[in-house]
């Protein structure tokens, strides 16, 4: 019994295995489909939510300054000597010399000029740059999508170039070796082709190895294992014109980066400008001990306090305008370099643009060429037969066809990937 439940837990595992294996086989994925899981799913992702807890955090602490703050303390003291005053002849009272005392001082900040306000605002512009910057990271992920899924198409075309190859080579062995065996042909030209079908072997275990590499860096980047059996969707021809080279809209997260760093340079020189206002506090006390106020009376009383005070910075020797200038530097240093990106974001959107040109151009003349060269190949079959040529001869030719019919599928996804990265740049 407990071996028939054990085989029927066996079947049950081996079926659910099948079945996912099956379902990773049936998915399909598209470029935009493994852009978004890396987008949603990398671990950078979980940053944001960090930043923000942090920054909120924060900002609780700065708005503490509006609240009363209290201080308990106490003291207990023996000093040498006393202020007093003797008269000849009278009993005069004098401070005693052992002190004790303990005292709730409270404080509650009255007015600060809206310091407290921009302290907030620079905090939550401080939040913003560097989750901006965090955007940044996580889209330059998108290159590294871009090359590995790009990668694997190209794997894939070459894989099947690569099978016609050896379909084609395995049927003239077969013609060969009956050549060979009525003397028309050197066996030495069934040894080549032979060796020939070892190098595509080795060629096939290159290729898995990239294939699987490329699929390992996908996996990582979305967060989940990616069968080496996925299936891509395949492309299909478009964008026959090639994109204008414009930045209507600055939609790249580095430029949300550069306005934010300037949102916060501003932030900041609003706070420096109000860092020369006053400082109005409101405090008090409330004790118990020995002496109270009364200095000369002996005697454990309760007493306290109430006041304000004003703290006011009125000359600095102009170190506030100083640092607002520095600011102002800053700022334009941060312009400086929006400027820069902008200029180095034409340059690539130029270099892609040209790159897009010349892949359609050598498309254009892929066909003719692989035409050709299916005839030139046809013809050395022919001779290979008749013992004209060697199959050296032969391979040579074939080896141009194969590699004409591989440019064909390289410039496609070429072509495909240099789109998408036209795309990237511009931060579509």
């Amino acid at each position: 019994m407990k071996a028939f439940r054990k085989s029927k837990y066996i079947l049950l595992l081996i079926i659910f295995l099948k079945i996912q294996v099956a379902w990773a086989q049936d998915e399909v994925l598209n470029l935009e489909k493994c852009q978004t899981e890396v987008q949603n799913n990398f671990p950078l992702m979980k940053g944001k939510a960090l930043l923000n807890q942090s920054s909120l955090l924060n900002i609780e602490n700065l708005k503490i300054a509006n609240l009363p703050r209290l201080y308990a303390n106490g003291q207990i003291s023996y000093q040498s000597d006393v202020t007093g005053i003797s008269f000849p002849g009278m009993d005069t009272p004098q401070a005693p010399k052992d002190r004790y005392a303990l005292n709730l001082d409270v404080e509650q900040l009255i007015y600060d000029g809206g310091k407290t306000k921009h302290r907030v605002n620079v905090e939550k512009k401080s939040s913003e740059v560097e989750i901006q910057n965090l955007e940044i990271q996580m889209y330059q992920l998108r290159e590294k999508v871009n090359i590995a899924y790009f990668g694997i198409q190209l794997v894939r075309k070459n894989k099947e170039v690569l099978l016609d190859k050896q379909k084609t080579i395995s049927k003239r062995i077969q013609q060969v070796k009956s050549s060979v065996e009525n003397g028309a042909v050197l066996p030495a030209n069934l040894k080549i082709l032979q060796s020939e079908l070892l190098l595509i072997q080795q060629q096939f275990m290159e290729l898995n190895a990239h294939e699987m590499s490329s699929f390992n860096v996908l996996s990582q980047l979305m967060g989940r294992q990616l069968n080496v059996n996925t299936k891509l969707k395949k492309f299909t021809s478009e964008e026959k014109l090639t994109p204008q080279i414009r930045i209507d809209s600055k939609i790249r997260p580095e430029y949300k980066w550069y306005a934010s760093q300037q949102s916060l340079l501003d932030s900041q020189n609003e706070l420096l400008k109000k860092d020369r206002s006053p400082i109005i506090t409101g405090f008090g006390q409330v004790g118990y001990g020995n002496p109270g106020y009364n200095q000369l009376q002996d005697e454990f009383d309760t007493y306290y306090m109430l006041g304000a005070k004003i703290s006011w910075n009125i000359f600095d020797w102009k170190a506030n305008r100083r640092k607002q200038k520095a600011i102002t530097i800053k700022k334009e240093l941060v312009t400086s370099k929006e400027l820069s990106f902008t200029q180095n974001q034409l340059i690539d959107l130029g270099n892609k643009s040209n790159e897009i040109n010349k892949f359609k151009i050598l498309l254009e003349q892929d066909a003719a060429i692989i035409g050709l060269l299916e005839e030139i190949s046809k013809s050395s079959a022919s001779q290979l037969d008749n013992g004209v040529i060697t199959s050296s001869d032969y391979l040579d030719d074939l080896n141009k066809e194969i590699q004409a019919k591989l440019n064909k599928e390289y410039h496609n996804i070429q072509l495909q990937q240099s789109l998408a990265e036209y795309k990237r740049i511009q931060g579509i």
